[in-house]
């Protein structure tokens, strides 16, 4: 039997990292006024003591608002909407959330240190599901790459039901890896996606 999958497909690295439109940006500042991360900043402090790369480069970069409150008086419309967004997730806890601002952002609204900014500011926005501030220029641009990984998942999982049909150490042709090893590496490109609720796409 022949299995229509191909070898870029399986091993395709889904992070959708692809060029994105930099002039849909509005400058408005907002997501470098207010910015937070799933992690307490004390773990944030451990994870970068630890020899972490992002989280000692967050750290280092990123100044930490005294307070949801001074946050808040910063980037009111952002800040309440990432809370609200976040409120949504069962293990919410609002003790836990700290919220940072980027100093070497400029009055204009321009990045002071834009050709040795962090790893992190150059990706972003990170993907799809990002929160972005009211009114962001990037809300089409979140919904075609939502859609993106989407339709990508959904393909893959249609080649999951083709390979259920095979027997798991079948060699698929070409390949060189059995029907089994090709269905673990199709979970695990979807697996990051689970807690966007891919489980439902």
């Amino acid at each position: 039997m022949d299995i229509n999958i191909s070898h870029n497909t399986a091993h395709e690295d889904f992070s959708i990292q692809d060029e994105f439109p930099q002039h849909l940006c509005k400058m408005c500042g907002k997501c470098c006024k207010a910015i937070t991360t799933p992690y307490t900043h004390e773990e944030l402090v451990k994870l970068a003591k630890e020899g972490q790369e992002e989280a000692k480069v967050f750290v280092e970069v990123f100044k930490r608002y005294p307070s949801i409150e001074a946050a808040k008086a910063a980037v009111p419309d952002h800040v309440n909407n990432i809370l609200e967004i976040l409120k949504r997730k069962e293990d919410f806890d609002i003790s836990k959330i700290t919220f940072y601002y980027c100093p070497h952002l400029t009055e204009q609204n321009t990045c002071a240190i834009h050709p040795t900014r962090p790893d992190c500011c150059r990706r972003a926005p990170r993907n799809g599901w990002s929160i972005f501030p009211p009114g962001c220029g990037f809300k089409g641009w979140q919904f075609m790459q939502k859609e993106r990984v989407k339709e990508t998942v959904r393909k893959l999982k249609e080649y999951m039901l083709e390979l259920d049909l095979l027997p798991p150490d079948y060699v698929i042709p070409t390949r060189n890896v059995t029907a089994a090893e090709l269905k673990q590496i199709i979970e695990d490109r979807i697996k990051p996606w689970e807690k966007y609720g891919a489980e439902l796409w």
